[in-house]
């Protein structure tokens, strides 16, 4: 008598702490939503995926024979102490049944055979389910991304750059090679802007810094060490700035999973802008254009200024060309005036207009204006497979303000230098890329224009970041009066989906 009893306090035990350990498992589960398994055992998995099959099976196998002995000789157990009293055939029937465990199908006696029926599937569920609870699956687990970004519409960054941008020997405080890198890249950026450049498709890739944005940059900087970019140190910080690392300020768990992505809402800088053609009879709005020709060492060089007047002030840009007659379908002259230029711009200007005319081979262009008001805004950034995607549909736009003129300043000055840099003695990239608008009948020329200056004022957006978290500009002298001042950051958050094994 004393082993039975023993031989029971030990199944009331086993089988509680199996039990209690299943439970824990599931609360555990269902207090912290994912639990992970470490980094080792996942590489394992997918190294052999089969074996974490069988190792399962195996341990719940083992766990659902243990389960259902235990139950059945606790039912055998408490049957013993039950016939000790008077019963019927019918209850001792279902007594002997739920040992096994089956069920008792005699509808004649409903009750008992319902008993045992759902008896017998919540032992049946009990079974099957080791299998399902001790498997692990693949997730996506979502981890939350916090950090800090340079806030573009501050008035601390403005006041920043406007020192900057009175240094001596650069010209507007921009280096050589900060000019050089802006002649190049913001031109690529509208182009990439504008998806026209692609064969056979509607997505294009902007680059730069070792970093591959799709379609546009969208004025954000990389918020993930993985999609920083280039690891190379910096040749200079500030409006000094040719390229190098640039500093993420977020903190991530690294090297966990199997894959990551990334989506992180992040300030961005873009622009309103429209454009439609100039109404010769706007007294507000006017294009003048002269020229002079002179002899050059092989043909006559045609020197042109083209001067633009608008309610916001006066702009001027100037170009030098093979001389060409008008009606030439092979050469010609696109010229661009940002109005107004960064001489003419005064303190309480918060946007800025774009005049546009052809000539020759690009004489399908009219006199156009386009007017740009930049904007900071809220972004969703998709950081997936190499690739930086910024949401075109920006959210809490704040266009900017009295306080932004320096950054306004800078934004022009980079479209007058594209103005400039573009346009050869024979034809104009942007003229050969309108030219291109008969590949998409479904774009109109305004369309376009609308896009590559979009995405050159975003361009400028990232350029300014990237100059300013640079690798080391924390630590210079000449950026702590930026860095000490907190109202020159804006926080940023975000989400990364770390695709891994777990429960």
């Amino acid at each position: 008598m004393a082993a039975q009893k023993l031989l029971l306090v030990l199944t009331i035990l086993v089988s509680t702490c199996i039990f209690a350990l299943c439970w824990g498992f599931m609360i555990i589960v269902w207090r912290l939503e994912y639990v992970i398994l470490p980094d080792s055992v996942v590489h394992l998995i997918t190294r052999y995926p089969t074996v974490l099959t069988l190792v399962s099976t195996v341990i719940s196998t083992i766990l659902s024979v243990i389960t259902t002995f235990l139950l059945s000789f606790a039912v055998k157990k408490a049957v013993n102490h039950y016939i000790t009293r008077p019963i019927s055939l019918v209850e001792l029937h279902t007594a002997i049944a739920l040992t096994k465990p089956q069920p008792l199908l005699r509808w004649n006696h409903y009750k008992l055979s319902l008993f045992t029926l759902i008896f017998v599937c919540l032992v049946t569920l009990l079974n099957s389910s080791w299998t399902t609870l001790l498997l692990p699956t693949v997730l996506l687990w979502p981890v939350p991304i916090s950090g800090t970004d340079l806030d573009l519409a501050s008035s601390a960054f403005d006041t920043k750059l406007g020192s900057d941008s009175q240094k001596s020997g650069c010209k507007d405080g921009v280096s050589l090679h900060g000019l050089n890198t802006i002649d190049i890249m913001a031109s690529m950026s509208g182009t990439s802007a504008t998806r026209l450049a692609v064969a056979g498709g509607n997505e294009s890739v902007f680059a730069f810094n070792g970093v591959s944005y799709n379609t546009s940059s969208g004025g954000i900087l990389p918020a993930v060490e993985d999609y920083a970019g280039t690891t190379l140190y910096p040749g200079d910080i500030g409006l000094e700035y040719y390229g190098g690392k640039v500093v993420v300020n977020t903190t991530v768990i690294k090297d966990r999973g199997l894959t990551r992505n990334y989506t992180v809402t992040q300030q961005g800088l873009s622009a309103n802008i429209s454009c439609s053609d100039l109404d010769p009879n706007d007294s507000e709005f006017s294009l003048s254009i002269s020229n002079i020709t002179s002899p050059g060492f092989i043909s006559n060089i045609t020197a042109w200024e083209w001067v633009a007047h608008s309610p916001l002030g006066t702009g001027a840009s100037y170009f030098s060309t093979e001389v060409f007659l008008e009606s030439n379908e092979f050469d010609g002259l696109l010229g661009v005036v940002a109005c107004p230029t960064v001489g003419y711009l005064y303190t309480n200007v918060t946007s800025f207009d774009i005049f546009l005319q052809g000539i020759g081979q690009y004489s399908f262009l009219n006199a156009t204006v386009c007017k740009v008001a930049p904007y900071v805004a809220s972004f969703d950034v998709t950081y997936d497979q190499s690739m930086v995607s910024v949401d075109q549909q920006p959210r809490s736009i704040q266009l900017l303000q009295n306080d932004s003129t320096t950054i306004i300043a800078f934004i022009v000055e980079v479209v007058y230098r594209v103005a400039i840099s573009t346009q050869t003695t024979y034809n104009n990239p942007l003229g050969e890329l309108l030219q291109l608008n008969t590949t998409d009948p479904t774009t109109s020329v305004m369309d376009i224009l609308e896009n590559y200056f979009r995405g050159i004022v975003e361009f400028s957006g990232t350029y300014l970041r990237s100059a300013y978290f640079a690798e080391g500009a924390s630590a210079s002298s000449t950026m702590q009066d930026l860095y000490s001042d907190q109202t020159a950051f804006i926080p940023l958050n975000g989400t990364m989906y770390i695709t891994t094994y777990g429960w």
